[in-house]
């Protein structure tokens, strides 16, 4: 359910797309979060998360221009300034975090209640991936970009697709996936996880393979799954 709901705000922030937010991607926002809170009995509560949702739109899109910082980007590539580029937007961190604990906030009238439990995990998460991203100041972004990981991920994007489609045929409905004890969602993320880092191995440069692998290790630390030993790909077992 978080996840649907994080789906909506992407959308409403427009800038992760090639476009500006329309009056028919507000009605597509608006539709899907009436759905929502139909189901947990909260049509009451929509317009109050609609509102949260789009002003979450509002708040990310002052803080980042895509077009801006895609042009920052290629300009700071050929100095070597990439570093100078991502401690601007890192320093931004702080606001971005404010505004994603806005929208979760926001959003939890229409969650089910055994769901909002969770809201402060993954405002959690968020944080500590932020956090993540912005070591130093961005080296880890501009090192990813600078070793061609964009580039990466766009040869590899069928495989990674892959991966996630085959996750997805594993569950039969919402409630299958729901019913997953702890251990069993852990060991789906290790999977998926593991699938994704073999497809990027398959560049000519290992660096954004290992960076994924860095990546969604973390992620796991600030979830549950800290708990359950890991998909067995540390660095001893990748070195063998």
């Amino acid at each position: 359910m978080l996840w649907k709901l994080a789906f909506v705000a992407v959308l409403a922030v427009g800038v992760l797309g090639e476009y500006k937010v329309t009056d028919e991607h507000k009605q597509q926002v608006k539709d899907f979060i009436t759905m929502v809170c139909k189901k947990t009995n909260a049509e009451d509560k929509a317009p109050e998360v609609e509102t949260a949702v789009l002003t979450f739109g509002e708040c990310v899109t002052g803080l980042f221009d895509a077009s801006t910082l895609q042009r920052e980007i290629e300009e700071a590539k050929p100095n070597g300034a990439l570093d100078e580029v991502f401690k601007k937007y890192c320093a931004k961190s702080p606001q971005l975090k404010a505004c994603i604990h806005a929208v979760t906030a926001g959003a939890t009238p229409c969650l089910p209640a055994e769901f909002r439990d969770h809201v402060a995990v993954a405002d959690n998460a968020t944080d500590k991936l932020l956090d993540f991203a912005c070591h130093k100041d961005g080296d880890r972004i501009a090192l990813f970009i600078a070793e061609g990981g964009p580039q990466c991920f766009q040869e590899k994007s069928n495989a990674i697709r892959d991966c996630t489609n085959s996750l997805k045929s594993t569950f039969t409905s919402v409630q299958a996936a729901t019913a997953l004890t702890t251990a069993e969602r852990c060991a789906k993320f290790d999977e998926t996880a593991a699938c994704v880092v073999t497809a990027l191995e398959g560049c000519s440069n290992p660096t954004p393979a290992n960076m994924a692998e860095s990546l969604l290790k973390f992620v796991r630390t600030v979830t549950p799954c800290n708990a359950i030993p890991q998909w067995g790909m540390d660095e001893n077992s990748r070195n063998a």
